[in-house]
């Protein structure tokens, strides 16, 4: 399952990244609706997510601003998905990606990206979550 946002959004602290568009989908383990944050994991199993985008401070923030962008999973940080910067200029731009292993033993299993630190904008993103196979004992 993959999604996307075609224009720019801001997003407050804390508040989950939406994904306007849905792209290629198959099968029904990982869903997706258009316009909202979540994605969905209906299979136990293990599965990759894959993120990128570029994200940088908005105009009107008070310099240096942290962000630290991350794939939560029931709402707790995944180790390993979380992407940090420090903006210093409201010229700076950042691209962001991570790549990480889920293990998922109960379902429904909600997945996010979600920004932290400062408010941002946010451009160009893109989540692709992939089932690899199943867990083993």
């Amino acid at each position: 399952m993959a999604a996307y946002s075609s224009p720019s959004q801001s997003t407050a602290s804390g508040s989950p990244l939406l994904f306007d568009q849905n792209g290629t989908s198959y099968g029904s383990a990982i869903s997706h609706t258009a316009g909202s944050g979540t994605f969905t994991i209906n299979q136990t199993g293990l599965y990759r997510a894959d993120f990128h985008g570029v994200v940088s401070a908005p105009s009107n923030a008070n310099f240096p601003v942290s962000i630290v962008t991350s794939l939560t999973q029931n709402g707790s940080i995944v180790p390993g998905a979380s992407v940090p910067h420090n903006f210093q200029n409201m010229t700076e731009t950042s691209p962001i990606s991570f790549s990480v292993a889920l293990s998922v033993s109960t379902v429904p299993t909600t997945l996010q990206v979600v920004p932290v630190g400062n408010a941002s904008l946010n451009s160009a993103f893109t989540l692709t979550v992939t089932r690899l196979g199943n867990l083993t004992p």
